[in-house]
């Protein structure tokens, strides 16, 4: 009878761990490869529209944005915005801009933008559809035309985009628009697809008096009207050519809080996210140092397993505006930093934003 030897033991543990290693990279393989977003919507929108602007404060480019919110080739719609007080900084730029402003005064448990959509949306019954865009956006002239579009579907039950961060100051805000081509990966598919609050449209019949009573209640806009959509068998549309873009002069401090919170968030509606995102993330980052030690001390032919990471890199670089050998780095450091925002995010049961906290899990 033969003996089983240490070497034997060691032998089974190499075959494990590349067995391992050649599963994640068949996976990360598959999620690397270029996909097409084909949804073509071809109605023409004729609805007339109520744009809800909730501000508090002051935006980078405020002004800006604002004048392109207002500037849109689409005709039937109104701008209204929807401010806390008259003191309010945000204030004086509405009123060099012509645009008509409400005071917020919808008593709830929600978050101070759900508070504010709502209190315009009680005001404001006459109109067909309803969108919901920050003031941080800079919208494209055909942005309104754009995103109504698929309204005219009656099988989607909102209509939204995803926005182009676009960097305005050094390493991190370019970590942001790397680490918002994640979300156009989820909007491109109607399993993750869901509604972003920055950009929504949705029309009057999609949400009665009981569901704004039950939103005004919620700290998450976009999840809230989401959940509202899917509650009624409905869809979300995605439309990437509603274009709208951020920019983004964030440093280390105002990502680390816009990412952890943007995060939690997500884990306190569904924890399914947080066991796919560890998997997805993990796997990748797992990939990457088995590729590197495998090469370094077995084969150098174990350079293969770079591939999935060459494949992710060019499609950022395709995306990218402004194409910078930076972003070689992003791409290495995204998956190592998405695990560490998993694990922070889970543990967090409130969020800070706009100065106001709010406890995630009432």
């Amino acid at each position: 009878m033969a003996l089983i030897t240490p070497s034997y033991f060691i032998n089974l543990i190499y075959c494990f761990i590349i067995a391992l290693i050649l599963i994640i990279f068949i996976l990360q393989l598959y999620l690397s490869l270029p996909r097409r977003f084909k949804k073509i919507y071809s109605g023409t929108p004729d609805f007339n529209t109520l744009v809800i602007l909730p501000c508090k404060d002051i935006d980078y480019s405020l002004d800006e944005n604002l004048k392109s919110i207002t500037g849109q080739n689409y005709k039937k719609y109104t701008v209204v915005a929807v401010v806390d007080s008259e003191e309010d900084p945000s204030v004086e730029f509405l009123r060099n801009n012509r645009i008509e402003y409400i005071i917020s005064n919808c008593k709830s448990g929600g978050s101070g933008k759900v508070r504010a959509i709502a209190t315009a949306l009680r005001k404001y019954k006459s109109y067909d559809a309803y969108v919901i865009v920050d003031s941080d956006v800079l919208a494209s002239r055909d942005w309104l035309e754009k995103l109504l579009q698929p309204l005219t579907d009656q099988k989607y039950g909102i209509s939204t985009t995803f926005p182009y961060f676009e960097p305005k100051n050094g390493f991190w805000s370019k970590f942001k628009a790397a680490w918002g081509f994640v979300g156009v990966g989820m909007m491109q598919s109607e399993i993750t697809a869901f509604g972003w609050g920055g950009s929504l449209a949705f029309r009057k019949s999609l949400m009665d008096e009981d569901d704004i009573k039950k939103f005004s209640e919620a700290v998450s806009d976009d999840m809230a009207i989401t959940d509202v959509c899917k509650s009624k068998g409905n869809k979300v549309a995605y439309a990437p050519e509603s274009v709208a873009t951020i920019y983004s002069p964030d440093d280390w401090k105002v990502f680390r809080e816009w990412s952890i919170r943007q995060t939690s968030l997500l884990l306190s509606k569904t924890r399914n996210a947080y066991y796919i995102g560890i998997l997805l993330y993990g796997s990748s980052a797992l990939l990457m140092l088995g590729g590197l030690l495998l090469s370094l001390f077995a084969s150098y032919y174990y350079s293969v397993l770079f591939l999935p990471l060459l494949l992710n890199e060019v499609k950022m670089f395709v995306r990218l505006r402004r194409k910078e050998p930076i972003y070689i780095i992003v791409q290495i450091l995204l998956p190592f930093f998405y695990v560490w925002n998993l694990v922070k995010g889970s543990k967090n049961r409130e969020i800070t934003w706009r100065g106001n906290k709010y406890n995630l899990y009432d």
